[in-house]
């Protein structure tokens, strides 16, 4: 009896959650290893052994694909840190937390992950929208958790500039570390660091001088 080839035994080419996963899975390996430009849709299909006709069943296109892995990754991040941020501990303890779990998502992720934050700022980006959808969830989130804590609400346009600086460290991390395996520690001081720049305390108003 001959071996069944990787075409035989696709599944139904039904469009089933099993179907899309199994493409997602062959995506990210192929994203992860070729980079997104250097990916066709033959390697997806290729990777995740189903035919052309099943893949656009699934998905209209590799673009949708990314988004699709993105949008994944983000719930991911975000389904994390809340539930760092809603772990009854004391509020310092929930901080580092959450920036620990934020960093060990992505750092799991490994090639994916330098894949899905470089191509988010690339120009003409597929992502573009999707990016700013999750840079406002988290900007809501840090500005939640900093008024649960007994604060005051920071201001949108600061806490905004905090979420994108703790983004650029990811960036840099993927960057250094493009296999995985970042450097855990070095990223979590660096944003908590900067996430200290949402603390009342540090108003420049109490401490800057304004001349005559």
């Amino acid at each position: 009896m001959s071996r069944p080839t990787r075409a035989s035994t696709e599944e139904k080419p039904d469009g089933s959650d099993s179907v899309r996963l199994r493409i997602l899975r062959g995506a990210a390996a192929a994203f992860g290893r070729q980079g997104y430009g250097a990916t066709s849709v033959e390697a997806i299909l290729a990777e995740a052994g189903v035919s052309r006709r099943t893949f656009y069943k699934a998905f209209r296109s590799k673009d949708d694909v990314l988004r699709v892995l993105f949008e994944n990754s983000v719930a991911m991040l975000l389904g994390a840190v809340r539930d760092a941020q809603h772990s009854g501990r004391p509020s310092q303890e929930r901080l580092v937390a959450a920036v620990e779990a934020y960093i060990h998502v992505h750092a799991r992720a490994g090639q994916l992950a330098r894949v899905l934050l470089l191509e988010q700022f690339s120009p003409n980006s597929p992502l573009s929208r999707q990016r700013d959808a999750a840079m406002a969830a988290f900007t809501a989130l840090i500005s939640d958790a900093f008024e649960r804590d007994g604060g005051r609400r920071p201001d949108p346009i600061l806490a905004a500039g905090v979420v994108a600086a703790i983004n650029q460290i990811a960036v840099q991390m993927a960057t250094e570390y493009p296999q995985g395996g970042w450097d855990v520690e070095r990223a979590k001081n660096a944003m908590l660091r900067i996430l200290l720049a949402l603390d009342d305390r540090l108003d420049p108003k109490r401490w800057l001088r304004t001349k005559a």
